[in-house]
């Protein structure tokens, strides 16, 4: 599904989690009229920059991909413009530093919070609880941890945010393991939904099944979406490793399996 590219017009307010501070914008679709809220994570607000924006953006088409639930997503143009009546000088200068494209996600609505920290899983949301563990796995995402859940929740749903710190595999040193060997990644050990995952038996196999299908005309098409302003070398490591984890997706599940034995 293409990815819309919409107009900032207003700034609403900077939301109250998360470590970059991202903000609440209306944002506009000017082909078509429509007017919509994003949380928008600003590119000057991010330490990884592009590289950030770019993981945002292909770990959240991977999940929707993969069936799982997410905010939709847009690139945010912004105009530096908009700073004039933002009142915070350090805000406005963020939003001038962040002219032109940044990564947001549509305001989910429905009575939708935030994980709390200290929630205890029901029982009920363990089969989902465990593919996000797999996921983030896939994603080398160290960033989901008890203190920082980066995970929406209401009744039996868990929606997954903020994927700016996936693929940490780019910025490691020295030698690796094969992109689906992840038993040996110590941080998952302090995984969200890890304590809680571990010992249990769970089946895999819807994951199993959505990620061997997942072809490289698809991980083509995902990557088709990254704006040229955010390509560097780092954005074939990634399509590389998305594109061996699922060629090798049963030796995968098998490794996410021994992790939570």
């Amino acid at each position: 599904m293409p990815i819309p590219v919409l107009q900032a017009v207003s700034y609403q307010r900077t939301m109250e989690t998360g470590r970059t501070k991202p903000c609440l914008f209306l944002c506009e679709d000017a082909a078509n009229g429509i007017l919509g809220e994003y949380v928008v994570k600003l590119k000057a607000g991010l330490e990884t920059r592009e590289n950030g924006l770019a993981a945002e953006l292909i770990a959240s088409q991977l999940a929707a991909v993969l069936d799982m639930q997410t905010p939709e997503v847009a690139i945010i143009n912004i105009d530096p413009l908009l700073a004039e009546a933002v009142s915070d000088p350090a805000l406005a200068r963020k939003i001038v530093e962040s002219q032109g494209l940044n990564f947001g996600s549509k305001v989910l609505t429905g009575g939708f919070d935030t994980w709390p920290i200290g929630k205890q899983l029901p029982s009920g949301l363990f089969q989902t609880a465990a593919e996000i563990f797999a996921f983030d796995a896939l994603i080398q995402n160290p960033d989901r941890r008890p203190e920082k859940p980066n995970v929406l929740w209401k009744a039996d749903q868990l929606c997954i945010i903020d994927h700016e710190m996936s693929f940490s595999f780019v910025y490691a040193i020295g030698a690796q393991a094969e992109p689906w060997e992840i038993s040996s990644l110590a941080w998952l050990n302090n995984h969200l939904f890890y304590r809680e995952l571990k010992g249990r038996t769970i089946s895999f196999d819807r994951f199993a099944g959505a990620l061997d299908a997942v072809s490289g005309d698809i991980i083509n098409g995902i990557m088709s979406y990254i704006p040229d302003v955010w390509r560097n070398e780092n954005v074939v490591k990634i399509q590389n490793h998305i594109m061996q984890v699922a060629s090798h997706a049963n030796e995968f599940i098998d490794e996410v399996r021994r992790t939570l034995a």
